[in-house]
């Protein structure tokens, strides 16, 4: 049912036989619409009350479901904070996804973590405990209950907007027209062949002029394996037949990226995003392995930490995470320009 939900939101499904289905998803899209514009009018009107926190707040989110490289840009981000700017810093997050959760504190290791639906307490919690200058607000575009001093907006550069539609009919949590709130925009995914990367900016130009538009990547850094985490070259699934299994937002970039590195994918097994696994779901992929020719199972980072927690293993096969990093392209030196000046006004 997710699958056919999603198939409708990104207009893979091209039958007429759905066309009265997607009419109802806009209707609902419709509704939604109307939900977000009210909520941001009590917000405005001061009937709901925004508060700010004791501390520099930077919020990186979207204006799309999933898919964009929230998390990885949260790593990136508080990494530069912390080694290049010399700030305190803090991550914020809401806890929904216990996989994005476990991915900043092992990537973090030296970054206070505070998870709650209620960051403005959060943030205090990070200031009494642990000296906290600034903090991280990841997936903080719509969190309208916390002032932000710097609104941080990705853009997938190959499928911005998707269809153009709001949820449920389309992938958009808020009409692109909300891109003239961000202070910063990062187009995501820009590894070279994204043919359209000057539209994106004309279109994103057009509704926000003043922002400061980056184009990052997700660059491949390793291969492990196990929870030792032991380090293999990239080059070690060159030529290899591989089976991907994944649960994440864009499926379909971390198969390219696969293939990027010389591998060939003979079956990619895609499950929801956040999807929580079980036991009958390892069975299902143990089963479908065991009737492929293949060398090796290749995992995501947020895949593998769930498989970890829950001691799930897929038979005997030989399971490599791949582990990726944000990368900015350009406009670097801007943006660090623009962090220094959270401190200097």
């Amino acid at each position: 049912m997710t699958d056919l939900l999603y198939s409708l939101m990104t207009d893979k499904i091209k039958s007429a036989i759905f066309l009265p289905l997607k009419f109802v998803l806009y209707l609902i899209s419709l509704i939604y619409g109307l939900v977000i514009l009210l909520r941001r009018l009590l917000y405005k009107l001061h009937i709901f009350k925004t508060r700010k926190a004791p501390l520099k707040v930077i919020s990186v989110g979207n204006v799309t479901l999933g898919g964009t490289g929230k998390t990885p840009f949260t790593i990136l981000l508080a990494k530069i904070l912390e080694e290049e700017l010399k700030r305190n810093v803090c991550v914020l997050i809401r806890g929904y996804g216990w996989d994005e959760q476990e991915m900043l504190k092992r990537n973090l290791a030296d970054v206070p973590v505070l998870v709650g639906q209620d960051r403005f307490r959060s943030s205090n919690k990070a200031v009494r405990l642990y000296g906290s200058d600034t903090a991280v607000l990841d997936d903080g575009f719509q969190h309208w209950e916390l002032a932000r001093d710097l609104d941080i907006v990705l853009v997938d550069s190959r499928n911005p907007f998707g269809n153009g539609h709001l949820f449920p009919r389309g992938v958009l949590r808020e009409s692109k027209r909300s891109l003239g709130r961000a202070d910063v925009i990062v187009l995501t995914k820009n590894n070279g062949s994204v043919t359209g990367i000057e539209n994106v900016r004309k279109e994103i130009s057009a509704i926000n002029r003043s922002a400061i538009v980056l184009e990052a990547v997700h660059a491949p850094k390793h291969l492990y394996e196990g929870r030792a985490r032991r380090v293999h070259d990239l080059s070690t699934i060159r030529g290899k037949r591989v089976i991907l299994l994944s649960s994440i937002g864009d499926p379909l970039y971390f198969e390219e990226t696969v293939k990027g590195l010389g591998s060939e994918v003979i079956e990619h097994i895609k499950f929801p995003d956040h999807h929580d696994y079980r036991k009958r779901d390892i069975e299902r992929v143990t089963a479908r392995c065991n009737d492929k020719q293949f060398d090796l199972i290749i995992t995501t980072e947020k895949d593998i930490v769930k498989l970890n927690r829950l001691g799930l293993f897929i038979g005997s096969y030989k399971v490599l995470t791949l582990a990726v990093e944000m990368q900015i392209l350009s406009g670097r030196e801007r943006f660090i320009d623009r962090l220094h000046s959270l401190y200097t006004r």
